[in-house]
């Protein structure tokens, strides 16, 4: 899976601390769902109080441990998109409709068949990956590599059904995603993280 939108993302100007802000996501998300959803034969419908509550939970979590960004922040730029895909989950401002009278056999043919299997996960993960990877494009790193079980219809299937069950286990499908490692105990515990917590332990010693 790719996000198309990373290129559009990295234009907007000092994008770390621009997504702190509800009216950038806003822009971001929307634009995300017009580039994923273009010539396909569901349509998208956003609940903009549900994506404004998802936003402040997700800013109180940001603001409670962006200390740890100076341990480790290409780690932390990948957990803070983690609990932004968490509290999407958890707070579903999207819901998605099929245009007119088609199986869904057709809607595979016609259009990514992980959009498909689960639209509203698959567009919060592209959403939450080209915010990552435009914010660690703008720190100077290389693009951030989707892992190729990410290209896995069971994938799918197995994050979806564990992360709405359990949102916080979305932090630790994304990491799996971003090819990390992931926590599956303590997904939402940052300093529980293998990076973090390992440049932790160095800093002091």
């Amino acid at each position: 899976m790719e996000s198309a939108l990373t290129k559009d993302v990295t234009e907007i100007p000092d994008l770390a601390h621009a997504a702190r802000h509800y009216r950038t996501i806003v822009e971001i998300f929307e634009k995300n769902l017009e580039n994923l959803f273009r010539n396909s034969r569901l349509a998208p419908e956003v609940n903009h109080q549900a994506l404004a509550l998802a936003f402040a939970r997700w800013r109180k979590l940001f603001d409670d441990t962006k200390y740890l960004a100076d341990i480790d922040r290409h780690d932390f730029v990948i957990f803070a998109a983690g609990l932004m895909l968490k509290e999407l989950i958890a707070a579903h401002p999207l819901v998605t409709h099929t245009k007119g009278s088609v199986s869904e056999n057709q809607m595979v043919s016609d259009k990514d068949a992980l959009l498909v299997r689960w639209p509203e996960g698959y567009a919060y993960t592209t959403f939450c990956l080209s915010v990552a990877g435009a914010i660690l494009s703008e720190m100077g790193e290389n693009s951030l590599a989707v892992a190729g079980g990410a290209q896995n219809p069971e994938f799918w299937d197995s994050f979806r059904e564990n992360s709405i069950e359990t949102p916080a286990i979305a932090i630790a499908f994304f990491d799996l995603i971003c090819g990390q490692n992931p926590n599956w105990d303590m997904p939402d515990i940052p300093w529980a993280r293998k990076a973090l917590a390992t440049k932790r332990d160095l800093l002091r010693n």
